[in-house]
């Protein structure tokens, strides 16, 4: 077989992969719920979150809040304080993820089920000397609410999982 039918062959069995093999973005931001009230991990939601890097010495950082749908309101509300910002190393990196578990989320009343998103807020921050004193300055900022319906996203439970939303109901239910 002549190396030109060879390689447009490999070529072609490249394209062919699925979409799956890593369907989640890397060239923007994302989140997604990859655990929601597992039977390890009861009443407990993990969150997943990508950022792109921007090729400079920049330092990444994503901060995660729990919000939760207020039927009467009509729109989601934070449920506590976002976490700590979590570094997600450097920007020199083309892209890079975290994750945040909230734990021990209390059992909604008896017939209730509550639902359940994150937000995840993203910042770069420029590393800069004054004055002896190395400081940060945030030089870009994002946003964003969870979705499903990712692939590829690790550390999921069941593995691949990627959700928008997750839903607590009562454990009599």
């Amino acid at each position: 077989m002549h190396k030109a039918c060879l390689s447009l062959i490999v070529s072609a069995a490249l394209l062919a992969l699925p979409a799956a093999v890593s369907a989640y973005p890397k060239d923007r931001t994302w989140a997604t719920i990859n655990v929601c009230d597992t039977a390890g991990e009861q009443n407990s939601i993990g969150i997943r979150a990508g950022m792109p890097g921007s090729a400079k010495a920049d330092r990444m950082y994503m901060q995660f809040t729990l919000q939760y749908y207020d039927r009467t309101k009509g729109r989601y509300l934070s449920l506590s304080p976002p976490s700590t910002w979590v570094s997600a190393g450097s920007a020199s990196f083309r892209f890079a993820q975290r994750g945040f578990d909230f734990l021990r989320i209390a059992d909604p009343p008896e017939g209730v089920r509550f639902k359940y998103r994150a937000r995840v807020r993203f910042e770069w921050r420029e590393r800069r000397r004054e004055g002896g004193r190395i400081r940060e300055t945030v030089v870009r900022r994002a946003k964003r609410v969870t979705r499903g319906g990712l692939k590829g996203v690790p550390g999921g439970e069941p593995p691949g999982r990627s959700d928008a939303v997750c839903v607590i109901a009562d454990p009599s239910t």
